[in-house]
């Protein structure tokens, strides 16, 4: 065995020994320990609102469905129970009516649970053009 290459190896070890003794090495596990809050924080918000959105195109499309059942059925039908069926039970459906339009609110509740920064209702509206009666 070439006495240079024995040399080489116990050089190395010595060098990772003084490295492993001087290194950080719980700097990383405190580094994460303050960031996982935030990571936990930010994805809660992310899929808070993803909900919110889906409420949302839910009680629009529960108002577009209610304002369509009053034009088709020229003022009579049930819109309250079209919007219900589209955006569940707990919508809540507000009508206003004059001579040729009608305007349909509709009002969702969002489940947020214990998260007080997202919406707790969300609304959608629509306006439907009624049709001149034939007499």
């Amino acid at each position: 065995m070439c006495p240079e290459v024995g040399r080489v190896k116990r050089n190395c070890w010595l060098r990772y020994w003084r490295w492993h003794k001087c290194s950080d090495s719980g700097a990383v596990t405190a580094e994460f320990a303050v960031i996982l809050p935030a990571v936990v924080a930010v994805a809660a918000l992310l899929l808070g609102l993803t909900k919110a959105v889906g409420v949302s195109l839910d009680c629009q499309d529960a108002a577009r469905a209610a304002a369509r059942e009053i034009v088709v059925h020229q003022g009579k039908g049930n819109p309250a129970g079209v919007a219900k069926q589209v955006a569940g039970d707990q919508a809540q459906l507000s009508l206003q009516q004059s001579d040729r339009t009608v305007s349909v609110v509709v009002s969702c509740p969002v489940t947020t649970g214990s998260l007080g920064f997202i919406p707790a209702r969300v609304s959608g509206s629509a306006v439907g053009v009624l049709n001149e009666k034939e007499e």
